[in-house]
C-alpha cells in the first residue's frame, strides 16, 4: 500500500501550496498541521496492517554513538546547531523573524511538531517498506531523499527565481537545494537505521533552534550553505563509524568503512576548497604574477584577500583593485577626498612611481590580510603548460 502514501503526499503537496495558503492564518496554522497529522496516522495504520515497525526499530548491529540511532540523531543535530552558533559568533546574530508571545509560541509548536511528525513518520514508512528485502536499499534511500527535497520546495521558490541573476541562482542552489539534499539524505539514513524516532531527533533539533531561538546567526549565505552541507556529511561519517556487524564479515566491513571515510574526507575537503577558492568564505586566494610588490609579495605567493568596508582601509594597507580589465595588488600610499568622493592612491613597493590614477572605493575588491609563500607557483606552472599546448585558462 506504499503507493497510497505516495499519492497522499502528492495530494498534500498540492493542498499545502494551493488551497491552504488561500485560507490565511487558519489554513497555515490549523488546516496544514491537521493534514500532516492525518498523514502520520494513516502511515501508522498502514504500517500496522503490514506488520511494519516504523517508529523505532533496531538491527543486528552494535551501536557506538550514544545508546541508539535516536541518541545519535540528537548528537548530530546538536553538533550542527553548535556549528551555526560558532559561525554566528564570528559573523554576528540577528533577531528571529518569529513572534515569541505565549500564543505565538503555542501555535508555532503545533505547526512545527505536526510538520516534523508527518514528514518523518511518512519517510520512515516508505523507507521501511522499500528496504524490506534490502535489495534496493541504496535506490530507496536516494529516491526518498529526492522526494522530500521536492516536497520541501515551494513552487514560488522555483517560479520566482530570476533566471537572469547568476548570483541568486547560485544562492538558491547552495543555500536551499544542496543543503536540503544533505539534510534529507542524513534524515533518510537515520530513519533507515532507527525508524522515525531517529530522524525526528535530528531534524527536530534543527527546527527547534530555527523556530524557537530568539536570536539566530546571520552570516553570508555561503557560510550557511557550507555548514548545512558539511555537518550532515560529518554526521554520516560518524554514523558509519558507529556501526559494527559481528561475524565473519567484520574485516570486510572495516575495509569498507576506511574507503567510505576516505571518500567522505575528500568530499568535505573539496567542498571547503571550492567555497574558499571562489571567495565564498569571505576570503579569496589571489596568486601574485608580477614582482611589483617585491619584497612584500613575490611572484608565486598567494595573497588572501578579504572583503572589507573601504572606510576601514588605511595608508600602508595592501589592497586588490580592478583596473583595465585586470586585478592589481598594490599598497595604499595616500587617501584623499575630492568632491565627497574618497580616492586611494596606490603604488607597488618595487615601483619607482605611484600608479597613474587614484582608485575610487567601488573599484576596490578587498584587502590582503595574509600571505602564503610560493604555493601559487603550482597554478602558474599549470597555466603555463596549458598555454603552451594551446588551452587558454
Amino acid at each position: 500500500m506504499w503507493y497510497i502514501i505516495l499519492g497522499l503526499l502528492a495530494i498534500l503537496y498540492v493542498l499545502l501550496n494551493s488551497i491552504v495558503p488561500q485560507q490565511g492564518t487558519i489554513g497555515t496554522y490549523l488546516l496544514g498541521p491537521s493534514l500532516w497529522i492525518l498523514l502520520a496516522f494513516i502511515c501508522l495504520f498502514v504500517a500496522y496492517k503490514e506488520d511494519l515497525s516504523i517508529i523505532k526499530f533496531s538491527r543486528v548491529r552494535r551501536w557506538y554513538l550514544g545508546n541508539s540511532p535516536t541518541q545519535a540523531g540528537l548528537l548530530i543535530g546538536g553538533f550542527q546547531v553548535a556549528l551555526l552558533i560558532i559561525v554566528g559568533l564570528f559573523a554576528g546574530f540577528g533577531n528571529s523573524p518569529y513572534s515569541f508571545t505565549p500564543l505565538s509560541i503555542l501555535i508555532n509548536i503545533l505547526f512545527v511538531s505536526s510538520l516534523l511528525i508527518g514528514t518523518e513518520v511518512s519517510r520512515a514508512y516508505l523507507i521501511k517498506r522499500g528496504t524490506h528485502t534490502k535489495k534496493y536499499t541504496t535506490l530507496v534511500l536516494g529516491l526518498t531523499t529526492l522526494l522530500y527535497v521536492v516536497i520541501q520546495l515551494t513552487p514560488g521558490q522555483l517560479t520566482q527565481l530570476p533566471t537572469s541573476s547568476n548570483v541568486l541562482i547560485l544562492e538558491f542552489i547552495g543555500k536551499i537545494l544542496i543543503t536540503s539534499i544533505a539534510l534529507n539524505l542524513l534524515a533518510s539514513y537515520l530513519s533507515y537505521m532507527g525508524g522515525a524516532s531517529a530522524s525526528i531527533a535530528y531534524t527536530g533539533i534543527l527546527l527547534v533552534f530555527e523556530w524557537f531561538s530568539p536570536i539566530l546567526p546571520k552570516p553570508h549565505w555561503t557560510l550557511l550553505a557550507l555548514v548545512g552541507t558539511i555537518a550532515p556529511a560529518i554526521g554520516f561519517t560518524i554514523l558509519q563509524s558507529s556501526i559494527r556487524e559481528p561475524g565473519e564479515h567484520k574485516k570486510q566491513r572495516k575495509k569498507q568503512k576506511k574507503s567510505q571515510h576516505g571518500w567522505t574526507t575528500v568530499a568535505i575537503f573539496s567542498v571547503i576548497l571550492v567555497f574558499f577558492s571562489f571567495g565564498f568564505l569571505g576570503v579569496k586566494p589571489t596568486v601574485v604574477y608580477s614582482g611589483s610588490m617585491n619584497p612584500s609579495l613575490d611572484v608565486g605567493d598567494i595573497a588572501l584577500v578579504q572583503k572589507v568596508d573601504t572606510s576601514t582601509i588605511k595608508i600602508g594597507d595592501i589592497i586588490q583593485f580592478f583596473r583595465d580589465n585586470i586585478t592589481i595588488l598594490h599598497r595604499v600610499v595616500q587617501i584623499t577626498e575630492i568632491k565627497g568622493q574618497t580616492l586611494y592612491t596606490t603604488k607597488g613597493d618595487a615601483n619607482a612611481d605611484h600608479d597613474p590614477d587614484p582608485i575610487p572605493a567601488n573599484y576596490i575588491l578587498g584587502k590582503s590580510i595574509f600571505t602564503i609563500p610560493k604555493l601559487g607557483w603550482v597554478q602558474i606552472f599549470i597555466k603555463d603548460i596549458m598555454r603552451q599546448i594551446g588551452v587558454h585558462a
